[in-house]
């Protein structure tokens, strides 16, 4: 008898602008049991000089957070394991959890790897990605006839 009943084709779903702008990659359930997962909500611009990513992580701390930039994906990630135990006279309670996610993204056109700045503040992770020397975004407007 399972304990825990899996739900199959549950999938986090991603505004099209945001997979279409940086991409995704996301791990694969098993065959038997498809993933789940409770991602941060992300906001993405793209700025003059940065493409500016901001990652909800309410309850974390910047010690709980690592931000990576490998082979032309920005990494974002977090593992937390929590404790509390309580005893008194004749008794004892103790819980304990852990929590994770992981976000990757492919690093757009004109991204430089080298120029990447991390900050924690009021349970936002901003993050700052700086454009290459003279990269400029092609905008072309087409007339229509």
């Amino acid at each position: 008898m399972d304990l825990v009943k899996w739900t199959k084709n549950i999938k986090p779903k991603f505004p099209k602008v945001v997979e279409n702008f940086f991409g995704k990659i996301m791990g694969q359930g098993s065959a038997e049991h498809e993933e789940v997962a409770t991602l941060p909500s992300v906001n993405i611009s793209d700025e003059n000089k940065a493409f500016e990513v901001a990652v909800a992580v309410p309850g974390l701390d910047k010690k709980d957070i690592k931000v990576e930039v490998q082979d032309g994906y920005l990494k974002i990630s977090s593992e937390k394991q929590y404790e509390k135990e309580e005893k008194d006279k004749n008794w004892m309670r103790r819980e304990f959890g852990y929590a994770s996610f992981q976000r990757v993204f492919q690093l757009p056109q004109g991204a430089d790897p080298e120029q990447v700045q991390a900050k924690m503040e009021n349970g936002v992770l901003n993050i700052r990605l700086g454009k290459k020397a003279g990269y400029e975004k092609l905008t072309r407007v087409i007339e229509v006839k």
